[in-house]
């Protein structure tokens, strides 16, 4: 079982195309700022960073997806990411991709993994 400093939310917070923002602290003890995202399948997380300029991609807490919930938006530049991978598929950073944070699903909760600290 993972320890309650570690869990995110509950799975049953969020509902299919929602994103929640987290922090968490690093193996090198910086607090990094994330997203994650349910989808009808799994969930993802990534570092709130623009591979583009190193900024913080949603325009106001907990919105980081473009109108249609199909892909990460970066609000500053209108970049967009795929959900599964992290993948730049439109912007000025094509091809560049988001830094994963490793999340799990344990008994109902989303848990930044122990390789995530």
């Amino acid at each position: 079982m993972q320890a309650d400093s570690n869990k995110i939310c509950n799975i049953a917070d969020l509902e299919a195309g929602q994103c929640r923002q987290f922090n968490y602290t690093n193996a090198s003890g910086v607090l990094v700022e994330a997203l994650l995202v349910k989808t009808l399948d799994t969930v993802k997380a990534y570092q709130n960073a623009c591979p583009h300029w190193e900024v913080e991609m949603n325009w106001k807490p907990d919105e980081f997806l473009n109108p249609e919930r199909t892909h990460i938006s970066c609000a500053i530049h209108g970049a967009l990411f795929r959900i599964d991978d992290g993948l730049c598929v439109f912007g000025p950073c094509v091809r560049q991709k988001l830094t994963p944070v490793p999340v799990q699903v344990l008994d109902g909760a989303v848990y930044l993994s122990a390789h995530g600290r």
